[in-house]
């Protein structure tokens, strides 16, 4: 049996992306099983999904603790959350990581032996299906690690969850074309041998180096007073707003509209943008009625 656990944030494609390698699985004519785990449905918080694939039936349930295979659908979770990412991770366990980095810097020194294979998936979303929708490259990447999943499949499997999720025929070939692209990118790779003796955890009060998390839990719990302003969510950002203050007509729905309060206004009533906390959702460019804010990409991901 298989094992992969897909961590990204909220609005990325994890969960679809696990649907859709459970899909290709049981097109295989393996035995498949994949859920999600998730607090508030909120836009870029952290969830985890999960694929099982095997030969034989799956009585195994519940969270994967000792994955085969690690997806990273947002490189800056490593930092954030890293004790839930590298939980049960074992030597040579493939981590594949979107990042626009070459190097994957470990965010612990407990971890020599990760398999870190960096992967700009945001670029090629933004190159081939025109957004950062992630699920179907994401997917294609970690079925390269299985054998009985071919391309063919795995097309099928894209067509089919990305048709249920409601996307439009058009959208659909665009994943299509991009996870075809990313899987044969995708370096050949082996999941190391699960061997009992070798098998190891890595401890959770070991990946909290600050003082305000629990370092008894599994997960990223902030003890802290004022715990919303230490989470720096503008990491989550791939877009980001830029207000021209010339064209601004003091409207104010920048300002209502903002669901992370990370605009303010100042003494004459003007906006601006704490890009600490700005998740880069855009609501703010689509709501401004006089085009006063317009959007970029960010650096890392290309202009």
């Amino acid at each position: 049996m298989v094992e992969i656990r897909f961590h990204g944030r909220g609005g990325q494609g994890a969960r679809l992306a696990s649907r859709i390698v459970g899909r290709a699985g049981f097109l295989a004519a393996l035995f498949a099983q994949d859920f999600s785990l998730f607090g508030a449905e909120r836009r870029g918080a952290p969830v985890v999904s999960f694929t099982r694939l095997s030969r034989e039936v799956i009585t195994r349930r519940g969270y994967v603790e000792e994955p085969d295979a690690v997806l990273v659908m947002d490189d800056s979770l490593i930092r954030e959350t890293h004790s839930q990412v590298f939980q049960g991770v074992r030597n040579d366990t493939p981590v594949l990581v979107n990042t626009h980095a070459t190097k994957v810097v470990p965010p612990v020194a407990d971890l020599p032996q990760v398999a870190f294979v960096p992967l700009n998936w945001n670029g090629l979303a933004l190159r081939v299906i025109g957004s950062v929708s992630l699920s179907a490259i994401a997917a294609a990447s970690v079925a390269k690690l299985i054998p009985e999943l071919t391309i063919d499949i795995l097309s099928e499997a894209i067509r089919i969850e990305l048709g249920e999720a409601g996307l439009v025929p058009e959208l659909i070939e665009k994943n299509v074309l991009a996870a075809g692209e990313a899987f044969s990118q995708m370096a050949p790779l082996s999941i190391p041998e699960r061997v009992a003796a070798e098998s190891r955890r890595i401890e959770s009060v070991k990946l909290f180096p600050l003082p305000f998390y629990n370092s008894t839990s599994a997960g990223p719990t902030i003890l802290h007073p004022g715990s919303a302003a230490l989470r720096h969510t503008g990491d989550w950002r791939v877009e980001t707003p830029e207000i021209h203050l010339d064209k601004c007509k003091r409207c104010f729905l920048c300002f209502l509209f903002c669901p992370e309060a990370a605009i303010a206004l100042d003494e004459r009533n003007y906006p601006h943008i704490d890009f600490q906390h700005c998740k880069g959702c855009m609501i703010c460019y689509e709501e401004c009625p006089p085009r006063a804010i317009f959007r970029r990409m960010e650096e890392a991901y290309g202009t």
